[in-house]
């Protein structure tokens, strides 16, 4: 590894939702502690890939990963070919020294592929229906492609501010 006097490495295992915020805690103390963190830099960054699905162990079954009106990437064909559990979303969030400041993504206007979505958690037409009708019905009458983004402007007077 070509590791050198004052060099560490660190391993973590297990469930990635316990020991990734772990992981992170970890690493961001070794970096206060030892100076290593630039505080006059402001340090941006895209995240793009987030997984549409996950795996709840709990229940034993795919879960949506983050939001669940955010478009597949691959659309209905990647609902209906793919393992769930490698599809993305269409989702992103724009990261500055470490905290979101931004998150977006394109929606899933289609009412099709959004049942089909839903149909993967165990979720039947009938529940999207009940449940977000308004939406359900309001893209039944059709919509353009569309997406967002929304910035967190508290968030971002705080890494102004040092806050």
């Amino acid at each position: 590894m070509g590791l050198e006097l004052g060099d560490a490495v660190f391993f973590a295992a297990g469930d990635p939702k316990k020991f990734a915020s772990f992981a992170g805690e970890a690493r961001t103390k070794a970096g206060e502690d030892n100076n290593l963190i630039d505080q006059e830099s402001y340090q941006f960054c895209w995240i793009v890939d987030f997984p549409f699905y996950e795996w709840d162990e709990e229940n034993k079954k795919i879960e949506f990963g983050h939001n669940p009106f955010s478009m597949p990437k691959g659309g209905i064909e990647a609902l209906e070919n793919e393992d769930p559990l490698t599809i993305d979303a269409m989702q992103y969030d724009m990261v500055c020294n470490g905290f979101e400041i931004a998150s977006g993504g394109i929606r899933n206007h289609l009412p099709e592929t959004m049942v089909k979505a839903f149909e993967l958690t165990g979720l039947g037409k009938d529940v999207v229906e009940e449940r977000f009708g308004g939406l359900y019905r309001a893209f039944q009458y059709g919509a353009p492609p569309h997406g967002g983004m929304a910035a967190g402007v508290d968030r971002i007077v705080m890494l102004l501010c040092g806050a």
